[in-house]
């Protein structure tokens, strides 16, 4: 893959990831205090969250046309990290020190996969 298509790639999967990531929010912050499904379906945030997330999902489809899963789907774990992040800032949920711990080691495994990719396009 030539640089410019590479550099595509890679800034559809972060768009994926944002967005998907962006949705997970959205829908959790809709769903706070709901009663049950039929209250969540006159919600208008629920229905933001599913349009954002699903576009998120497009944009994923269009990278596992240009990149290897092999590399994308592990590259696809930096949206756990922001949900968490996101979470934390914008729902004000708890961070518990050892999760913080899980949140490292997965920064560390995607710093990892894009080292070694870098590597093996050069």
């Amino acid at each position: 893959m030539s640089a410019p298509n590479h550099s595509k790639s890679l800034a559809l999967l972060g768009i994926s990831v944002l967005l998907c990531a962006a949705g997970h929010l959205l829908l959790k912050e809709s769903a706070n205090g709901a009663a049950g499904l039929s209250e969540l379906a006159r919600r208008p945030g629920v229905f933001i969250g599913l349009a954002v997330y699903g576009s998120g999902t497009l944009l994923w489809i269009q990278c596992l046309r240009r990149l290897d899963l092999a590399f994308a789907y592990p590259a696809s774990a930096i949206q756990i990290v922001l949900v968490y992040l996101g979470a934390a800032a914008w729902l004000g949920e708890r961070i518990p020190p050892g999760r913080l711990v899980g949140v490292a080691i997965i920064i560390a495994g995607i710093f990892v996969l894009f080292t070694e990719r870098r590597q093996h396009d050069a």
